[in-house]
This record gives structure tokens, C-alpha cells and sequence, in this order.
């Protein structure tokens, strides 16, 4: 392939790429995710994807290490990521502008079980260290605490795993409400765009 044709293509799908990040960022829905402080890189990963899966408006990060790319599979390049200090009083003021509404994912006295739960409107939803979950401090202002129960003999789930299932509960709620949008998948405008109003 002569240079000039190549520079054609790579500009082609440049332009591709573009067009279908604009597609999506146009049907985004109104919440967010939030991990604190994640020791184990893979799992922040696992959940950027799980993010733009279910077109999050954005995924937050507190603290400072750095996560596994490669897990996203590319999500990140789609997906809003936001970077914060690991401090309670950073992620308030962040969602309080951003008119998100704290929900914790915790095993926490006073949590509602995942199946029993209401969700706020525009949620944000926190997510834990592996080792030490969740500040008091946030725990104290979440309208909400959203306890997965579980019957096995290990106590918690992997961090990802927890915030999907969180997350794909809330999405089959607003569906069975009859306020999701494109409840069988697909980009905003397209052929398979289910019936609904839009979330939130």
C-alpha cells in the first residue's frame, strides 16, 4: 500500500472512530460510577468497560495509582474518566456540581438489599477499596446503601463484578418503569432503538 493510500485509510477510520464516539456520547444517561481508592488495577478496568457499556455520563477516580488499561478493551477512549484525590470532601463538591446523587455499594448498617432497592435520580454509585470499602464520611451523606446479598462463605464480591450487578439493577428497573431508553442495546438513533422514553 502506497503511503498516500494509507494515510487515506488511517484518516477514514479516524473519522469513523469519531463520528461513532460522538453517536454515543449523544445517547449517554445520566449517572455515574465511582471507585475509591482501588488497590487492584484490573478491577478499575473491568468497570470502565462496564461504564461504557451501559453509557454511563462518566466513571470517577479517587486516588492516585494507576489502573489496568488493557481491561477497558478500549473503553477508555469513549468513556469520560475523571481523575480526584482520594478525599471525601473532593468527591462531594464534584457530585454536588455535577448534580449526582451519592449511592454507596457497601455491606453497611443500614443497606437495602440489591433487590429491594429504589434508586435515586441521577446516582452516582461508590464503590469501595478492596481492603477497607468505603469511607464513614460517605457512607453518612449516600441517600442510599445498596447491600448485595450473597450465600456463600466468602464475604464480598470482586469490585467490577459488584458494580455491574449494581448498575444493570438500575438500568431493569428504569426498564420495567418504562423509562429506559434503548433497552435492547444499540447507539442513539439506530435501527434496534427499542420503545421508551429517555432515562431520568
Amino acid at each position: 500500500m502506497s503511503q498516500a493510500k494509507h494515510e487515506l485509510v488511517r484518516r477514514r477510520r479516524a473519522d469513523r472512530r469519531s463520528r461513532r464516539r460522538e453517536e454515543y456520547r449523544r445517547g449517554l444517561r445520566p449517572f455515574a460510577i465511582a471507585a475509591w481508592d482501588i488497590t487492584k488495577e484490573h478491577n478499575v478496568g473491568s468497570l470502565v468497560r462496564t461504564a461504557h457499556a451501559v453509557a454511563a455520563a462518566e466513571v470517577i477516580l479517587l486516588g492516585d495509582r494507576d489502573w489496568n488499561v488493557e481491561a477497558a478493551c478500549t473503553a477508555e477512549l469513549f468513556t469520560e474518566i475523571v481523575q480526584l484525590p482520594a478525599e471525601p470532601a473532593v468527591l462531594l463538591e464534584h457530585l454536588e456540581r455535577r448534580r449526582f446523587t451519592p449511592v454507596s455499594v457497601e455491606l453497611a448498617a443500614g443497606a437495602v438489599g440489591l433487590f429491594d432497592a429504589c434508586y435515586p435520580e441521577r446516582p452516582c454509585f461508590l464503590l469501595g477499596a478492596e481492603r477497607g470499602g468505603l469511607p464513614a464520611e460517605l457512607l453518612a451523606v449516600s441517600k442510599l446503601i445498596v447491600e448485595i446479598p450473597q450465600w456463600g462463605l466468602v464475604p464480598s464480591l470482586n469490585l467490577a463484578v459488584a458494580g455491574s450487578l449494581v448498575v444493570y439493577d438500575y438500568l431493569g428497573k428504569l426498564h420495567r418503569a418504562g423509562r429506559l431508553d434503548r433497552p435492547t442495546g444499540g447507539l442513539v438513533g439506530e435501527a434496534q432503538q427499542g420503545p421508551g422514553n429517555p432515562a431520568g
